[in-house]
């Protein structure tokens, strides 16, 4: 199960639906680099000191993926087939998208309409 960044989001400012789902599937949890970076991203934007602890915490001790060979190959099958269909998604969701499939996980995500547009992408949501 890759969390995306918006369920991090969601269990770090108290989502009890999200802190449930946290507890029952810990040993399944796992989210990417790219999510990491956006979370980081967004907390040095904000200058909010608050959560870094917290997701520095929770990425040491979740399975991480990364943007390897298999996952830009998915990426670049991924957006070619959709630009064809003239279906835009942000190029950093993508990626997690494709990270996601690579590895055979479930995407958790409270971004379901953006994300439901990759074809055989399994998504689901927390909240």
């Amino acid at each position: 199960m890759v969390l995306d960044t918006d369920t991090i989001s969601y269990y770090l400012r108290g989502s009890e639906s999200v802190k449930e789902q946290f507890i029952l599937n810990q040993n399944e949890l796992a989210s990417t680099t790219i999510n990491y970076a956006e979370l980081v991203y967004g907390l040095k934007k904000r200058d909010n000191k608050k959560y870094l602890p917290q997701v520095e915490l929770i990425f040491e001790n979740i399975k991480v993926y990364d943007f390897d060979k298999k996952s830009a190959k998915i990426f670049g099958i991924l957006k070619a087939s959709m630009q064809k269909k003239g279906i835009v998604v942000a190029d950093m969701d993508l990626m997690i998208a494709s990270i996601s499939m690579a590895n055979g996980e479930t995407l958790i995500s409270n971004n379901l309409g953006h994300f439901s547009k990759v074809e055989l992408l399994d998504v689901l949501s927390w909240v």
